[in-house]
């Protein structure tokens, strides 16, 4: 009996489709797919490899995820008096207009701070904070923007599997590639008056590869190396390659590759 078809919902921002929530991405990684996020141009690949295990929904990142969520914030830090927000594309003001409505604006808005920064880490968004006070006035000034050298954050309960060895036999001779789990972390500081902060980075990861020639039936070693993801080129042409073999060969899925 065939197990049925997941349904997993992604967002598209910009040329990305990021899954929406966990169990999206669970199925993804049960179908050997283990994405925070997947360019455009390999769609067409995403499909032949969850063909008749997964079917994917789209939703709408602007009017589904970030209009109500900015929603949110805005009328939750409106609930208390002497207060006005302004929230816009690329920035946000959050200001406490009275002296007397400082001190609790000081207990908002780290708390504030946190609840924009969980969210820009989800989806890979740069941002940076500024805290300033005037006489009559308190301000939280937010700027945010898409940053295309951050990944998105999933939160699972259980640890992030490695991937496992990818191989790839080519007659006589077999490739074998291992992927580091490619970590982003944000680190950010509460705001400071009179200072502007970041979300900073550490990215660490590497591409391992072992070349393998069968002998006797047995396959022996012959040459390992390793390389950093930014330093891999390409991979489009590749994968469009390979892509095609299916077509020439209707079995390859059941090709073994041990």
């Amino acid at each position: 009996m065939k197990a049925p078809v997941k349904e997993i919902q992604l967002t598209k921002i910009k040329q990305w489709y990021i899954p929406v929530n966990t169990e999206s991405y669970l199925a993804l990684r049960s179908a050997g797919v283990p994405l925070l996020r997947i360019h455009q141009d390999f769609i067409p690949t995403l499909g032949l490899l969850v063909k008749n295990k997964i079917r994917a929904k789209e939703v709408n990142f602007k009017t589904g995820i970030l209009e109500p969520f900015l929603d949110k914030v805005g009328s939750s830090w409106l609930r208390k008096e002497n207060r006005r927000c302004d929230i816009q594309a690329t920035s946000m003001r959050f200001d406490a207009v009275k002296p007397e409505s400082f001190e609790e604006a000081k207990e908002t808005i780290p708390k504030l701070q946190a609840v924009l920064e969980k969210f820009f880490t989800r989806w890979g968004y740069g941002f940076t904070f500024d805290l300033s006070q005037i006489k009559t006035r308190m301000r939280l000034s937010v700027n945010y923007w898409l940053d295309s050298e951050k990944l998105p954050v999933i939160d699972i309960e259980q640890d992030v599997e490695e991937l496992p060895p990818i191989p790839l036999k080519l007659g006589f001779t077999r490739l074998t590639f291992t992927f580091d789990n490619y970590k982003s972390k944000t680190v950010g500081l509460p705001p400071r008056l009179g200072s502007q902060e970041r979300g900073k980075e550490h990215r660490i990861g590497y591409v391992h590869l072992l070349i393998e020639v069968s002998q006797g039936g047995i396959y022996k070693p012959i040459h390992s190396t390793r390389c950093t993801y930014t330093e891999l080129s390409t991979v489009k042409p590749l994968i469009a390659a390979l892509m095609s073999i299916p077509n020439m060969d209707v079995h390859n899925f059941d090709n073994p590759a041990e």
